[in-house]
């Protein structure tokens, strides 16, 4: 946990390029004030990760255990789902960088009422970052957490998944119901989400709390339907144009473009065969968005599509049918592989399929299957600048199968293509779909499948105590402890 003062020497460093101290031209006998503008905006930016964990955990880790990605000449026998640091580093950036200079913001807005909104928007961003830790983990320090400044609690204890939901759900709510028109707010583009917009942070908001909500639905359904039951009339996410993305641009690169542009994917990005399959089968547009065709295909003149299967070891005798130079599997689509491709934190097209199971299970008022083709149009046309027509989505659109929680999952996991691993793996992990299969076309083997991640050595060394009474309740440090919503 860090001081004050180390926040504002990073924020220094960010906000100015590391110049020379001299050349900041600081008065020594004046007083630092910490700005809450560009503190949120550096927990923003650290909160949609460092280029060094979305490459170790989006991608070599989630987007190859959900098979989005597969590994070209496979992995070790083994080591199917082999965990990295990237885990340990993600740990450290949620907590030490995004989370502490959100609660940060919260300190220094709330007890004047005229940044309100400040105070708001920064407890539902605090709220997205603590779903996404607690998610990959279970149990984590949370009613203790980020003290480390006002207390002086360098070791937090940890709190029950279920206790930290409960709370997320109650934060949303009464962050929302706080949102005021008529105050102010972040100006511009400290805030990298919505510009400030205060409309767009309570749709946010209200489609945030939906997703908690949905995600408890087998663990404990008197509260999941109580949640959904009251944002029925609530403002939420309604188009694309209200959806929560994260700009990248020349300055801040998306990290997918920037892992292939630096040629440091270690063959583990490329579009699975278990993907492509999928959207062949399913005759579904976004295939020529999703990847491009094979270069060798091309060659011989017949343009085509083709994965990398996925859980084959190295050893095996199936990659002596495949080029090492990658030359007869597809590539990422050229959309996804550019450096202002959005970062997606929650669309339209997901509070659809939200939507479309909550009626299905009889918590929403609505037509779940017009709701579910919704959620299919959103997600395609959220591919903007692509050469899918109206006219083949429509043609899509009536042709998909009807809706079933199969189905909207299966559709979900589409929408996430590249772009949202960590919803994906928990709902995988929360519904079992889409049934993942191996190469030869059976389920995958759930005995090896991670159904969280370990925690970090730092919090076996440095909060011993409140790390083994997490355990003493959530169960073994093991990827194969489910966590509370996936029992």
């Amino acid at each position: 946990m860090k001081i004050r003062s180390t926040y504002l020497l990073m924020l220094i460093l960010v906000f100015t390029g590391c110049k020379k101290m001299d050349e900041l031209h600081l008065n020594p006998n004046d007083q630092v004030v910490t700005n809450p503008d560009q503190l949120f905006t550096f927990s923003v930016t650290r909160g949609m990760g460092s280029y060094i964990t979305n490459v170790d955990v989006q991608y070599w880790m989630l987007m190859n255990w959900t098979m989005y990605f597969g590994t070209l000449g496979g992995v070790p026998a083994g080591k199917e789902y082999e965990l990295n640091s990237g885990k340990d580093n993600l740990w450290n950036e949620l907590y030490s960088q995004a989370l502490m200079n959100a609660r940060e913001v919260v300190q220094l807005t709330s007890s004047d009422p005229s940044l309100v909104n400040k105070t708001a928007i920064a407890r539902i961003w605090q709220v997205y970052l603590f779903q996404q830790a607690t998610d990959l983990w279970g149990s984590i320090p949370y009613s203790d957490a980020l003290a480390g400044i006002s207390g002086l609690n360098y070791s937090p204890a940890y709190d029950k998944q279920e206790k930290i939901y409960g709370d997320l759900l109650d934060e949303l709510k009464n962050a929302a119901a706080l949102l005021d028109q008529n105050k102010s707010t972040f100006a511009g583009n400290t805030d990298p989400i919505y510009s400030g917009n205060v409309t767009k942070w309570r749709a946010f908001a209200n489609s945030l709390r939906l997703r908690p909500a949905m995600r408890i639905r087998f663990a404990n359904a008197a509260r999941a339907q109580q949640e959904v039951s009251e944002l029925q009339s609530a403002p939420m996410i309604n188009s694309n144009s209200d959806n929560a993305i994260f700009p990248f641009n020349g300055e801040i690169k998306n990290p997918l473009y920037e892992v292939i542009a630096r040629q440091e994917d270690g063959g583990k990005i490329y579009p699975s065969k278990f993907l492509i399959d999928l959207l062949k089968s399913l005759n579904d547009p976004r295939l020529k968005v999703v990847a491009e065709v094979t270069a060798l295909s091309v060659i011989i003149g017949a343009p085509d599509w083709n994965g990398v299967p996925d859980l084959v070891p190295s050893n095996s005798p199936i990659w002596n049918g495949y080029a090492t130079d990658g030359s007869d599997v597809s590539a990422v689509g050229d959309w996804f592989n550019r450096q202002e491709s959005p970062g997606v934190l929650m669309s339209h097209a997901e509070v659809c399929f939200l939507q479309s199971e909550a009626v299905l299970a009889g918590w929403w008022s609505g037509d779940a299957q017009q709701l579910y083709e919704n959620g299919i149009r959103s997600a395609i046309e959220s591919y903007m600048d692509t050469t899918i027509s109206n006219t083949q989505i429509n043609t899509y659109l009536n042709a998909v199968p009807a809706v079933t929680l199969e189905n909207i999952i299966t559709q979900k996991w589409i929408s996430f293509t590249y772009q949202n691993s960590y919803e994906s793996y928990a709902e995988y992990r929360r519904t079992g779909f889409p049934v993942l299969k191996k190469f030869d076309g059976t389920p995958i083997d759930l005995a090896a499948f991670p159904f969280r991640l370990t925690y970090p050595s730092s919090e076996v060394t440095l909060n011993s105590v409140h790390y083994h009474e997490a355990l003493s309740w959530q169960g073994s440090d093991l990827v194969t402890t489910r966590v509370w919503w996936n029992q």
